[in-house]
């Protein structure tokens, strides 16, 4: 059955009620952080780690991730991001290159990116990173995100993103293709819906690392102490 985009948009209006017959009846009981500010030492080379709001434990994959990184590394970070969203593209231009080069490379870490759009024109960048599939799906993320600022306040911002599928290798005819397939466009939704009801995911970015959640963008360097914390759990 298609998902429709109203029925999402639904969904977030009654978010809040969503929330609490969640927590009323998953098995998955979170265990709540109160949530206090990040302190930094008097040094700015020592930074302490923010502390997440909730802890989910565990997180499982799905067939619909797509993954960077060693199955095998010890420390899981799954991203929640529109990719209309001004910080989400800010943590992703700024501050997951080093993350990439420093934990992902090395087989410290490996990285989840999920789909949550905010507004239409997110989830028709969205289908246009799957249309180019999965060999170059993320190098579509990072172009889009590095020329949100271009495509998304185009006056034809979907023929912006024509041209941006265009000099990708993706032709307008499978681009308006993949806007019009309705199991790309349900995988989405779903992805997103998933992210409402399993980690109430409410505003982007939101990162889980190791089953942590922490809402809103951090710095590298508090991302880096967070990292190096779950790391030295062993």
């Amino acid at each position: 059955m298609r998902i429709s985009w109203g029925y999402v948009v639904g969904a977030v209006v009654l978010a809040g009620a969503a929330v609490t017959v969640y927590e009323a009846t998953s098995t998955r009981t979170p265990s709540r952080v109160p949530q206090t500010p990040p302190a930094q030492s008097a040094s700015t080379s020592a930074v302490t780690a923010p502390r997440p709001d909730v802890r989910f434990g565990k997180v499982e994959l799905t067939a619909d991730d797509h993954v960077l990184g060693k199955p095998d590394a010890p420390v899981t970070v799954i991203e929640y991001a529109s990719l209309t969203c001004p910080h989400c593209a800010a943590l992703n231009n700024e501050v997951m290159p080093q993350f990439k080069k420093d934990y992902v490379d090395t087989g410290k870490a490996r990285f989840v990116y999920r789909d949550f759009p905010l507004d239409q024109l997110a989830m028709t960048a969205s289908l246009l990173a799957r249309c180019a599939g999965p060999d170059r799906y993320f190098g579509f993320i990072d172009v889009l995100f590095s020329g949100q600022a271009n495509w998304a306040r185009a006056t034809d911002p979907v023929r912006a993103l024509e041209q941006v599928g265009r000099l990708g290798g993706v032709p307008p005819e499978k681009f308006e293709a993949c806007r019009k397939d309705e199991e790309l466009t349900n995988k989405v939704l779903q992805q997103r819906m998933d992210g409402e009801k399993t980690f109430q995911i409410n505003s982007t970015p939101t990162l889980i690392v190791n089953g942590d959640r922490f809402p809103g963008g951090m710095s590298y360097e508090q991302f880096k102490a967070v990292l190096d914390a779950h790391l030295s759990k062993g």
